[in-house]
């Protein structure tokens, strides 16, 4: 049966973003409000049946709702983003005071990076085990250079990179593309240049592509890496009057910004959520009864994919309040038949175009439905994402996309004298 077909005894609607099952009940006559008066109907009056809808999953599921919302952003362009960390490299530039034009110096500084959640730092929430498994294509850098000195500033083939550190602290060499075989840097300079300049007691602020920076200074973190983002170049001055002083400072403050912009490995990645939910409240001695004039039981699910990635939905349901245990490893655990759904309508960037929607129902015999005739049971849902081969498995997740999940138990009944 179509969920989406009207005048059926089942329908999923979409309204207000979130979906609503209606049920119309098979009713012939007065109809009993609740099982138990079902029960009590059993053996007296005619032949008839009666429906009940049980939720099992009404749930949306998205990636923001995983993350801490602090360090959510939305990016200019509409995408979700994670804001990483905010590295500040200061070079006390006094060292080679005077500093005038025509002069100029080597500077290098580096910054470690930790995975700390109570100083912003490399904070995934609760992806991160899935940011261990790909690859973060999209990050910005959100660049602001300071000059305190009274004359301008130069930095000449200004790079940012990353470095491992060694036992006491120091950068060793530069982490390496393994595409290209090149170091993985990001220069700080003029459009189509090679030089930034600052202007005396000034800032600058401009935003650069980092994706590759920024993914291998991820995993080396969250490998156990000690890491640190470096920048190295040269300081020095076109200024014709004037000189760095003593006391002056040049600084680099970098906002990393990691875009949901991911390519997932050939076997997905998985999230699992529980949802505890009430029962048929049968009690155990009127079970057998119940099976005895069970005439039908389903479970109905809907599911919309707003995601740029292709998913496999499964869904267990087990009777009692089992927590965030795994429900598909309990003895008594009822396994609903996987559902799949295809992947949004994406560009070629990988960006969702349009939702993709499916349906199904699944029969359930009458041991299965044992799990939802008590007072609760516990569901477990399990979602698989994976890309796209047309987007080389790359997704782009916009901000505010989801997946709704809405599976729903049906349950017929038959009553009266007649056997």
């Amino acid at each position: 049966m179509n969920l989406l077909e009207s005048g059926g005894p089942m329908a999923i609607m979409w309204r207000s973003g979130s979906l609503v099952l209606l049920a119309g009940a098979l009713t012939l006559g007065c109809e009993p409000a609740s099982v138990l008066e079902a029960r009590d109907q059993l053996g007296r009056g005619g032949e008839r049946e009666v429906e009940y809808i049980l939720p099992v999953i009404a749930d949306t599921f998205s990636v923001e709702s995983l993350l801490d919302e602090e360090v959510l952003v939305a990016t200019a362009d509409g995408l979700l983003g994670i804001r990483l960390d905010t590295r500040l490299l200061s070079y006390g530039v006094g060292v080679f005071a005077p500093l005038v034009m025509g002069d100029s110096v080597s500077i290098t500084a580096h910054q470690e990076v930790v995975q700390d959640a109570s100083l912003n730092q490399l904070n995934f929430g609760d992806i991160d085990s899935v940011i261990r498994q790909v690859d973060i294509n999209d990050a910005r850098l959100h660049v602001n250079v300071s000059n305190t000195a009274d004359i301008a500033a130069v930095l000449v083939d200004f790079n940012l990179g990353v470095k491992q550190l060694d036992a006491g602290g120091q950068p060793l060499a530069f982490e390496i593309d393994s595409l290209t075989g090149m170091d993985i840097l990001v220069p700080v300079a003029e459009t189509g240049g090679n030089s930034l300049t600052i202007a005396a007691n000034s800032d600058t602020s401009f935003t650069l592509q980092g994706g590759a920076l920024v993914n291998r200074l991820i995993h080396m973190v969250l490998d156990g890496r000690r890491a640190a983002v470096v920048g190295v170049g040269i300081l020095t001055t076109d200024a014709p009057s004037g000189q760095i002083t003593a006391a002056d400072v040049i600084s680099v403050q970098t906002e990393l910004v990691a875009v949901i912009d991911l390519t997932l490995p050939d076997t997905g990645v998985v999230f699992t959520k529980n949802t505890t939910q009430d029962g048929l409240s049968i009690d155990s001695v009127e079970v057998p009864t119940i099976l005895e004039r069970l005439v039908e039981a389903r479970v109905a699910s809907g599911i919309l994919n707003n995601l740029p990635f292709s998913i496999e939905v499964d869904i267990a349901f087990a009777p009692g309040d089992l927590g965030d245990s795994d429900v598909f490893a309990h003895p008594d655990a009822v396994v609903v038949g996987r559902m799949t759904v295809d992947t949004t309508v994406i560009d070629a960037s990988g960006r969702p175009i349009a939702a993709q929607l499916t349906n199904a129902e699944v029969s359930l015999v009458g041991d299965e439905l044992r799990a939802l005739l008590g007072d609760r049971f516990t569901a477990t849902l399990r979602i698989r994402l994976k890309g796209a081969a047309t987007s080389n498995r790359r997704g782009v997740v916009l901000a505010g996309t989801n997946i709704l999940v809405n599976s729903s138990a049906r349950v017929v009944l038959r009553l009266g004298a007649s056997q």
